[in-house]
C-alpha cells in the first residue's frame, strides 16, 4: 500500500445499545502507515469505535472498510489482517510469554517453524527475550503491556489497533510503549491508538480526531486542530513592572483578543504570526523604559483544543 492509500474508512458508523447512542454516525479515513489517534474522556465513544472496527462489535448501523475488507460481509478477513493491543492484559499469567505466543500462533493456525521465529524476534522487539520463561502473572504493568504488543503482531498484520495501552502504567513505562510505538510505525504498520492523555496524544499521533459523546468533533494534525480551535498563541511576557496602561497599548499594539496577567506574567492572545511580533514588542517596552525578564510565545495547548471544540459541539 502507499502512504495515500487509506487502510480504514467508515461512513455513518452508529452504535447503540437500547435507546443509548455509544457512537454517532462516524465518518472516517486512516492512511496506510500513519499514527491515528483517538483523543476524549472516558465515555466518549473511543473503545466502542474501535471494538466496532476490529469486528468485536456490530454496527446498528453504517459501513466500514478495514483492510480493504467489508466489515459486514468479511470480518475474518480483517481479522486476520489487524492486530490488537487491549486496555488491560487478557493474556494467561501462569504461562510463560513463549508459551502464550505459542498459543495466539495455534489460534492462527501459523506454522510452528515461523510460530518460534516471530516469538523471539518479537520479544527482542518488546525487550521481554531475557523473561521468555518466566511466568507472566508476576510481570510488572509495563512488561505485561509489551507482551500484549508482541502478542497482537504475531501473525503480521498491517494494522495495529492500541486502546489506551498505557493507562495504569507508571511514566517510565509509558515513555517505554510510547517509543516501542513510534519504532514499530517506523517499521511500516499503521497504528490506530485510542488514549484520553492529551500531551501522549500530542507527542504520538500524526492526525487525531477528538471525540465526545459519541461523535468526531475535531479531526487533523495537532497544529491544524491548535490552529482552529487553540484560541490563538500566547506571548508571554514577565516584565519588572507594569500598569493598566501598558497592559492596554501592549494589547492594541499587537492587535490581542485578550490581556491577562496570571502570577505576574503578562499574557497576550494573538491569532496567529506571534513569532512577528516578538521584536515589536520588545522595542515598545525598552522605549518605556520596562526591563524585561523574560519574552516568549506559548503555543495552545491540545487541551484548550478540546475545550474549545466541545463548546464548538453544539447538540442541544
Amino acid at each position: 500500500m502507499h502512504a495515500n492509500d487509506y487502510v480504514i474508512e467508515s461512513h455513518g458508523l452508529t452504535r447503540k445499545f437500547g435507546d443509548f447512542t455509544a457512537v454517532d454516525s462516524i465518518d472516517l479515513k486512516v492512511r496506510a502507515g500513519e499514527i491515528f489517534g483517538f483523543l476524549g474522556p472516558n465515555g466518549a465513544g473511543k473503545t466502542t469505535t474501535i471494538k466496532m472496527l476490529t469486528t468485536l462489535l456490530t454496527p446498528t448501523k453504517g459501513e466500514a472498510k478495514v483492510a480493504s475488507y467489508n466489515l459486514r460481509t468479511q470480518a475474518p478477513l480483517i481479522r486476520s489482517s489487524i492486530g490488537i493491543v487491549p486496555q488491560e492484559f487478557s493474556l494467561f499469567g501462569e504461562l510463560t510469554p513463549l508459551e502464550n505466543l505459542w498459543y495466539i500462533g495455534e489460534l492462527y493456525g501459523m506454522k510452528n517453524e515461523l510460530v518460534r521465529k516471530r516469538s523471539e524476534e518479537l520479544l527482542r522487539t518488546v525487550q521481554l527475550y531475557d523473561k521468555k520463561d518466566v511466568p507472566c502473572e508476576g510481570f510488572s504493568g509495563g512488561m505485561k503491556q509489551r507482551l500484549s504488543v508482541a502478542a497482537g503482531l504475531l501473525h503480521m498484520p498491517h494494522i495495529l489497533f492500541m486502546d489506551e495501552p498505557t493507562t495504569g502504567l507508571d511514566p517510565q513505562s509509558r515513555i517505554a510503549l510510547r517509543e516501542l510505538t513510534k519504532k514499530l510505525n517506523e517499521g511500516g504498520i499503521t497504528i490506530v491508538y485510542t488514549t484520553h492523555d492529551m500531551e501522549e496524544a500530542d507527542k504520538l499521533c500524526d492526525r487525531i480526531a477528538i471525540m465526545n459523546l459519541g461523535r468526531i468533533i475535531a479531526l487533523g494534525t495537532s497544529a491544524e486542530l491548535k490552529e482552529e480551535y487553540g484560541g490563538g498563541h500566547f506571548i508571554e511576557i514577565i516584565v519588572d513592572r507594569y500598569d493598566q496602561a501598558l497592559l492596554s497599548e501592549l494589547k492594541r499594539m499587537v492587535d490581542a483578543d485578550s490581556v491577562e496577567v496570571h502570577n505576574g506574567t503578562i499574557m497576550l492572545s494573538v491569532r496567529n504570526s506571534a513569532g512577528r511580533l516578538i521584536p515589536s514588542v520588545s522595542r515598545f517596552l525598552e522605549k518605556k523604559g520596562v526591563t524585561v525578564k523574560d519574552l516568549r510565545i506559548a503555543e495552545p495547548s491540545l487541551e484548550a483544543v478540546f475545550i474549545n471544540s466541545t463548546k464548538k459541539d453544539r447538540r442541544g
